[in-house]
């Protein structure tokens, strides 16, 4: 499908659709964005919504208020699942979490 054709399709980005896809990924301007409903960590472990908001951070976008799975959280998920594009991100990842928790 071509980005023109996608652009035509008539879907409602709102909570209900969102929550009809469960996880799932967006491509926007600014390149994909993943929509989740539960991340693993490193050992497997399930880790729903109502885990992760615990340490999620809040940004707003555009008036909304998106809420962003913490960096460990998201490293842990990367090195279970260690697609090839996990492993590439991170290096980078790991030094963004070591400068964090050193501030």
């Amino acid at each position: 499908m071509s980005d023109d054709e996608a652009r035509a399709l008539p879907v409602q980005l709102d909570a209900i659709t969102l929550a009809a896809f469960g996880s799932s990924t967006w491509m926007t301007d600014a390149g994909p964005l993943d929509v989740l409903v539960e991340l693993r960590d490193a050992s497997g472990g399930h880790h729903p919504y109502a885990d992760l908001i615990t340490r999620a951070s809040a940004i707003n976008v555009g008036g909304l208020t998106v809420r962003i799975a913490a960096l460990g959280d998201i490293v842990a998920s990367k090195q279970y699942a260690a697609r090839s594009k996990d492993r590439e991100a991170l290096p980078e990842l790991l030094e963004l979490l070591d400068a964090l928790e050193n501030d």
